[in-house]
This record gives structure tokens, sequence and C-alpha cells, in this order.
């Protein structure tokens, strides 16, 4: 028989369930590494696999990773730009962004699609977004920064054909319309002399449509403002009820079959776009009329509640509201 020496207290060896233990924290813990490696790996196979730059970089702006759709913007590998400032791609003339940026970010705030440009190795400029989120340890402490550049050349580009589009068929709108106007005018002068009234009425109508379109054609032109919703205002003094009459005046040379009425709001003068609001207007009056049987009624009641106007088109049952703060639309009441 064997005699085996029992572990006690004076010595390092291990009973059997402390190295039970041991063992299974042993595996534990290597499991957990390999766990993190898998997700590390995962993770470095999502970065490099992005269409988009994605660039590390500490609080001072010297970058610490660089994936390959980085080096593919703007051409440089990873050995060149690790350790270099990030101020390597920003030019010159776009100095003053970073030390705005790296602020922001050092508060605690992130940058979403900063659209601006950068230089590529081969000094091309390249127009990108770039959005940038602070890097937090345990504590929350911001130890570096994180970067997603997307490269919107391309996009850029088809907005600038878009625009030059736009721009050369507005221009074209406006040859001929500009005939139609001379040819309209003549017209009107001519019934003026033989004392016609219906097609002196008609055609000055006409007149107004024209001059209208050509104003529409203008708002195209300036397709910067209208895509940062932006649009230039001609303010001036007018009465709701005149404008009510011009449209209804002209709905009813176009559906003659139909009663149009007005109500209410008979003193409100308004300081505002009248050509804006008048084509509001008229498309609600134009809609009421498309959807009344002819012969049927189109009523236009006004209320006032303060600064707010309320105008209501009814027709055949049907209610077509349209509610407007007047200081929405930039107008006042005098």
């Amino acid at each position: 028989m064997r005699n085996f020496k029992a572990a006690d207290s004076s010595t390092n060896e291990l009973g059997p369930t402390e190295l039970s233990t041991n063992i299974q924290e042993q595996k534990s813990l290597l499991a957990a590494l390999q766990l993190a490696e898998e997700r590390s790996a995962m993770l470095a196979a999502i970065v490099d696999s992005s269409d988009d730059a994605i660039i590390s970089k500490n609080l001072n702006g010297v970058v610490t990773s660089w994936n390959l759709s980085a080096q593919r913007i703007f051409g440089y590998s990873a050995e060149e730009m690790i350790g270099e400032s990030i101020m390597k791609l920003i030019p010159k003339d776009r100095a003053e962004e970073e030390p705005k940026i790296l602020s922001v970010l050092k508060s605690g705030q992130r940058v979403d699609h900063f659209e601006t440009q950068r230089v590529t190795k081969q000094g091309r400029l390249i127009d990108v977004s770039l959005t940038i989120s602070p890097v937090k340890n345990t504590t929350g402490k911001i130890i570096g920064l994180s970067k997603i550049a997307r490269d919107i050349t391309d996009k850029k580009l088809e907005e600038q054909r878009k625009n030059d589009f736009i721009a050369i068929a507005s221009h074209e709108l406006k040859t001929p319309l500009t005939s139609v106007r001379s040819y309209i005018q003549l017209a009107l002068a001519k019934a003026r002399n033989s004392s016609d009234a219906f097609t002196e009425n008609i055609l000055s109508r006409a007149e107004v449509q024209t001059t209208r379109m050509v104003a529409m054609i203008h708002d195209f032109l300036d397709l910067s403002r209208l895509e940062d919703g932006k649009m230039s205002l001609n303010l001036s003094r007018f009465t709701l009820v005149q404008l009510m009459d011009d449209l209804m005046a002209e709905a009813k040379i176009l559906a003659p079959g139909h009663i149009i009425t007005y109500q209410g709001c008979t003193n409100l003068e308004m300081y505002a776009d009248r050509e804006k609001i008048s084509q509001v207007l008229s498309n609600l009056l134009s809609n009421a009329v498309k959807y009344s049987l002819a012969g049927t009624f189109v009523r236009i009641d006004c209320t006032r509640e303060q600064n707010n106007v309320s105008i209501n088109f009814t027709d055949q049952g049907w209610v077509l509201i349209y509610l407007t703060s007047l200081d929405c639309l930039s107008a006042s009441i005098v």
C-alpha cells in the first residue's frame, strides 16, 4: 500500500478542491480571451470591409488607426498616416476646422454629417461627409476620437449637374413665355380699343398668370436658397378680401358653372408676400372647384382669432381646411 502525504497549510501544494477551482477559473479566462479575440477579429473585419474611411485619433489630432477604405479614399497607407497629424488631410484654407471640431468633441458632443473638403495624397480635393464621436474609457473619460469619412464627391457632382439642368431649363422656359406675354399684351390692347370687355377681362387674367409663371421660374433659378429651406419674400401690404376677389374672378372664368362665395375677415390687411399666399389659396380653390359638380357651390369662410386666421373651403359637404399662423408665413396683421 502506498502512503499519501496530506496537504497542509505550510506547503504550496493544492488540494483536490482548490486545484479543480483553479482549473475552472483558467478555463473561464481562456474562454473569455477567446471570445474577446473573436469579437476583436470581427470588429476589425467590419472596419476593413467598410466603404467609408474609419479613422481614430488622439485628442491632439494624431492618427492612431487607419482602415483600408481610408487608404483607398485618401491615398495614404496606414504606415504613412499612423502617428501623423490629421492636419495632413486638411486643406490650408480649412485649417481652422480641426480646432473647432476638437473643441466640440472634447465637451463630449459628437459631430454628425459635417460636409467639407479634404486633400488626398495626390493633392486632389474631394468632398467628404464626416461623423466624429468621442471615445471614452470605462470611467467616462474621453481618451480619443473616432471619425467616419464618406466620399461624397460623386454626389456633389450629381447635385451640380441637376442644378445646371434646372438653370438651363428655366432659362429656356423664360424665352417662349416672354413671347407669349408679348402676344397677350398686343391682343389686350386691341381688345381695349374695340371695347370688347369679355376678351379684355380674359386677356388680363392671362397676363397675370404669365407674370406669375415668370416669378415661379425665377424662384427655380434660386435653387440654393430653396434647398436650404429659404425663399426670398417680396413683402407688400394688401387686403385679404381683394386677394380673394381676384382668385374668385379667375376661378369663375375657368369654371363659370360654379357658385363661389366668400365671407369674413372683411377688414383684414396683411403685410406679406402676396404672390406666395395667393399660390396656396389658389391651389385650394382649384381643388374645391375640381371636385364639385357643375352648378354647385363653393363657399370660402374666413375667421380670425388674434394673430391666427382660419380659411375654410367648402364644396358639396366636404371641407378643406387651411389653418395658418400669420407669423409663420412672415406676414402680419396691420
